[in-house]
């Protein structure tokens, strides 16, 4: 993807702020949830994600976002040597350093009373961004997904 594209969808107008920046990147529920279903529950194809996900994305949506999360670099994608049509989705290094901002996020919802979040027991090990068990999934994801 070119500079161009990549910078239209990161900065709209004027926006300069670190937190606007972020919050365009990340406002979006279903990129999140995405990112999500690609990190945490190795769904890394078209197909795994929308059979998968629990908040029914619709088909179109998750095209879309899957596109959009690989013009904006979070995402790349690679054929399936064994379907010809099917791709493959690997987090990058950028989509790498928001899991802890994710995990944050659940962990911000837990803490609301007036939310009804349900608690996952895998994520209490990787509340503390700069946990021993964050840092191995990390790892692990840079391993299995490839990033270079």
């Amino acid at each position: 993807m070119d500079d161009f594209v990549k910078r239209s969808i990161a900065i709209r107008g004027d926006i300069t702020c670190p937190i606007a920046v972020a919050a365009e990147v990340l406002s979006d529920q279903w990129a999140v949830i995405v990112l999500r279903d690609i990190a945490f529950f190795n769904q890394r194809t078209f197909g795994a994600i929308l059979d998968n996900s629990n908040e029914k994305i619709p088909r179109p949506t998750l095209a879309k976002r899957l596109k959009r999360l690989c013009d904006i670099g979070l995402l790349s994608a690679r054929g399936d040597v064994g379907h010809a049509q099917r791709k493959i989705y690997s987090l990058t290094e950028p989509a790498l350093g928001l899991l802890p901002i994710m995990v944050g996020m659940a962990e911000w919802s837990l803490s609301q009373e007036n939310f009804k979040a349900q608690k996952f027991e895998f994520l209490k090990d990787l509340y503390s961004p700069k946990s021993q068990a964050m840092a191995e999934l990390i790892d692990e994801l840079r391993i299995t997904h490839a990033i270079e």
